[in-house]
């Protein structure tokens, strides 16, 4: 397999940690490209689009590209495959009836190009699952820095052209497809060799809903307090204010996707460390790696307090203009973004799928009563919406590290105490 060895595991991280790193880069640099040529009303309508779909797509899509690298059950890939295209069909009803009622007639034609880049997108998160699965992890990363690099290259191409939010948009949906298309055809070329699943297809997709739904709505609530913010800045302030907001935020966005490829690249990892030195161990891994990255990050906050405004206006224009205050709640939030997601790694390898969508949960209550707050006591709207961002992420770090703290403590007792733990 590719990454055997320290050397060849570390080079596999890279890879995928520089395409995820591309895959932010491209929705950022989406946003700057409309941002430059439309201002922050087209970066409002297109990122309050975004803030409708993602949460549903992500949420009917299961969680099944992490069942299938952590489920100790043998279940087969029809299976996946089957319950994806379902998951696919409900979010595309979902959208449309959310559209209709949210939606002004004008941003159709947007949610449209937009509702098929998230098909394909979904379509092709399953197959990288069979990838990763492989360990093909240096594959795996190419195919995002490709699909980011042409993303980019296309969506500028067609915008110098034409000048037209939306027709940059369906170049970038047709790349999505594209992109979808090879890496279906990659992942099917060299499937992963294990066990061979002999129940009904219909009880072994049961089973993946059964396991499938606290990670969808652990990755629905996660979804959400990414956008949640977004609606409190849009009930408090305007569409202009959502753009210079959304903008700004990019600055986590990014955290959480180097977050989600760092979760990509570790879990074969921690699974393995699992299974050779148990859970203590694997446990002691996790907190080092976590405050190890937050020392490195820490002094992220000090240079983009300092530089952080006048950066934003010089990237974006001079009517993308934010406080200090909000800066600094970004960038405190980038710093713990990315340990957050070192400990969901630990409960999913536990097959402790409850554990985030518990925490998602209750840090979703925080941030809708932060946002009260914050609109009571006369807090401006992109204010408001960093304060809860912040809110959102310091959330799920203590809470998922208290989960795992008692996970710990349990375990200790029950070996003190003579059991098995099982």
């Amino acid at each position: 397999m590719a990454g055997n060895g320290v050397g060849g595991q570390r080079l596999s991280i890279l890879m995928v940690s520089v395409g995820n790193i591309a895959g932010a880069a491209a929705q950022w640099y989406i946003v700057w490209l409309f941002a430059r040529f439309a201002g922050p009303e087209a970066v409002g309508v297109y990122s309050s689009l975004i803030a409708v779909m993602s949460p549903i797509f992500i949420t009917t899509q299961l969680g099944l590209r992490n069942l299938y690298i952590t489920l100790q059950s043998v279940v087969s890939w029809r299976a996946y495959v089957c319950l994806r295209v379902v998951g696919i069909m409900t979010a595309c009803s979902l959208t449309l009836g959310a559209l209709l009622i949210l939606a002004p007639g004008q941003a159709w034609s947007i949610g449209f190009a937009i509702l098929v880049i998230k098909i394909a997108n979904s379509t092709a998160d399953l197959y990288l699952a069979r990838i990763q699965r492989t360990e093909r992890l240096r594959i795996f990363g190419l195919l995002l820095l490709l699909d980011a690099l042409t993303t980019m290259a296309v969506t500028t191409a067609v915008m110098l052209i034409s000048g037209s939010v939306l027709l940059a948009l369906w170049a970038g949906a047709v790349v999505a497809v594209l992109g979808a298309v090879i890496t279906v055809f990659l992942a099917s070329a060299a499937p992963p060799e294990g066990r061979i699943a002999r129940h009904p297809l219909i009880q072994d997709m049961r089973l993946l809903v059964v396991h499938g739904i606290p990670l969808a709505i652990s990755q629905g609530i996660q979804s959400l307090l990414t956008y949640l913010p977004l609606a409190i800045v849009g009930s408090l302030g305007t569409t202009g204010e959502i753009g210079v907001f959304a903008s700004a935020a990019y600055l986590v966005t990014f955290a959480h996707l180097v977050g989600a490829s760092v979760q990509t690249a570790v879990l074969p990892d921690y699974r393995r460390r699992l299974e050779s030195e148990g859970p203590a161990a694997l446990r002691r891994v996790n907190l080092r790696n976590g405050y190890l990255t937050m020392a490195i990050l820490a002094p992220l906050i000090v240079v983009a307090v300092v530089a952080g405004p006048s950066l934003l206006q010089l990237v974006y224009g001079a009517d993308f203009e934010i406080s200090r205050s909000a800066v600094f709640f970004l960038a405190l939030a980038t710093v713990i973004c990315i340990p957050t997601y070192l400990l969901s790694s630990f409960h999913l390898v536990l097959n402790r799928y409850w554990v985030m969508t518990i925490v998602g949960a209750a840090s979703a209550l925080v941030v809708i009563v932060s946002g009260a707050a914050s609109g009571l006591a006369g807090l401006g709207a992109v204010e408001a919406g960093t304060l809860a961002v912040l809110t959102a992420v310091a959330c799920r770090y203590v809470g998922a590290d208290i989960m795992a703290r008692r996970h710990q403590v349990r375990a200790s007792s029950l070996i003190t105490g003579g059991g098995t733990g099982q």
